[in-house]
């Protein structure tokens, strides 16, 4: 948890950067960051960390909760934007939920289910280079450090 928390700052910094306002983690659980751009926009994003993805090449999309068969994941969330963090959190994708889902729905993915004592969960496994399609980015995301240090460099 603590780390997915990391993740859900780092993507905060990366949109400080560009300018956004932001506030992380409503009690409601509906997405983890508002974002308001300089233009005013507001972005509700959804924050998913794939600790696998980095390593395996394959990104995990979940779409089902098994026990209540209903829509989770990116198919239930109410964000504009999901953030999909990667590994050590360097790189995440970034996309509009509807052109997400819209994608994973006619891709033909493989569908997989968690595995363990608790799991409840269905998903799409998605190999990372299909995930090269206009509309979806590929972000770097900076740490404390590096989010520091560019203030500091635009400020001097």
């Amino acid at each position: 948890m603590r780390e997915g928390h990391y993740n859900e700052l780092r993507v905060a910094l990366h949109l400080m950067l560009r300018g956004c306002l932001v506030r992380i983690g409503f009690s409601d659980g509906r997405y983890d960051i508002e974002a308001r751009t300089p233009r005013g926009r507001i972005w509700h994003v959804e924050v998913k960390w794939d600790k696998r993805a980095a390593e395996s090449g394959r990104l995990y999309f979940e779409v089902e909760n098994t026990r209540q068969r209903k829509p989770s994941g990116i198919m239930a969330t109410s964000a504009d934007l999901w953030c999909h963090v990667l590994g050590e959190g360097d790189q995440a994708l970034m996309a509009r939920v509807p052109h997400l889902r819209e994608f994973l729905e006619r891709g033909g993915f493989r569908s997989v289910r968690t595995g363990g004592a608790d799991s409840n969960s269905r998903g799409l496994l998605v190999p990372r280079e299909r995930l090269d399609v206009p509309g979806f980015g590929w972000v770097r995301l900076p740490t404390v450090q590096d989010y520091f240090g560019e203030v500091f460099r635009r400020g001097s």
